[in-house]
Parts: C-alpha cells; sequence; structure tokens
C-alpha cells in the first residue's frame, strides 16, 4: 500500500516548472474529469486531452502570467499496490504557488483533487476550487 508519502510524491513535480508532466503523465486518456460548481470551467471532461486544451492550457495562454505550479497540501486515502498496478482512491489538497493573473489579480487558488486509480493510471477526478475566483480570473484577462 502506498502511504501518502508515496502519493504525495506523484504529484509533487506539479510544483516543479518543467516537471508538471511527470504527474499529466499519470492521468488516463479517457479519464473521466469533472470540475464541480459554476464557473466557466465547470462541467465534465471527456478525456485528458479535452481537460488540457479547456482548463491548463486556456489558464497558461489567456489567463496566468506563468504556468501553473501546484504545492500539493493534505493527502487522504491511500494506494495499493506500485507502478502499474497502483489502485486506489485518494483526496489530494493542491494550492497555487505564487500565482498571479494577466491583470495583476492574484490568483491564489486552492484546490481538492478526488482521484481513483486504476492500473497506474487516474481515471477519475472530481476537483473542487474556488469558482469565484476562477470566474473572476477569467472575466478580467479575457
Amino acid at each position: 500500500m502506498a502511504k501518502t508519502s508515496g502519493v504525495r510524491a506523484l504529484f509533487e513535480p506539479l510544483s516543479i516548472q518543467g516537471r508538471q508532466q511527470e504527474t499529466l503523465a499519470l492521468i488516463a486518456d479517457d479519464v473521466d474529469w469533472t470540475i464541480m460548481g459554476h464557473s466557466p470551467m465547470s462541467r465534465q471532461y471527456s478525456g485528458k486531452q479535452d481537460f488540457v486544451d479547456n482548463t491548463l492550457k486556456v489558464l497558461r495562454e489567456r489567463v496566468l502570467t506563468e504556468p501553473l505550479r501546484l504545492e500539493v497540501g493534505d493527502v487522504v486515502g491511500a494506494l495499493d499496490g506500485e507502478g502499474d498496478d497502483i489502485h486506489g482512491e485518494v483526496a489530494v489538497e493542491l494550492r497555487a504557488i505564487a500565482a498571479v493573473c494577466k491583470n495583476g489579480l492574484s490568483y491564489d487558488m486552492a484546490y481538492v483533487w478526488m482521484c481513483k486509480f486504476q492500473k497506474g493510471k487516474i481515471v477519475r477526478v472530481r476537483a473542487y476550487l474556488d469558482t469565484d475566483l476562477l470566474r473572476r480570473a477569467m472575466e478580467q484577462n479575457p
């Protein structure tokens, strides 16, 4: 069983510029990713590419001054297995690191990703975040 420190290690590359792809590689191509709540990005995404193109790419190109980096906070749950055999469910708290919108608005976003792993890949995510901050950031940075 991967303890929370092992789970944390899977997500820590999100905090390092240039290494985010290490964590993104864990996401299954056909992931079921839903951003909960009511914001311009709140919806169910049909696969990894849909999610990346309509969230991370939009934030990077339109909203933020630099690519988003995320610091791992609390991790709840544990995973069984190793490598390609990892499975289970975890909740991961993530916080934006020094993120600033192009208009100067501080993007001090906090997320909780409820992740389901199967066969070493993230197959389902329910993402919870400050939808009001996301809405303001997108409206003020068209």
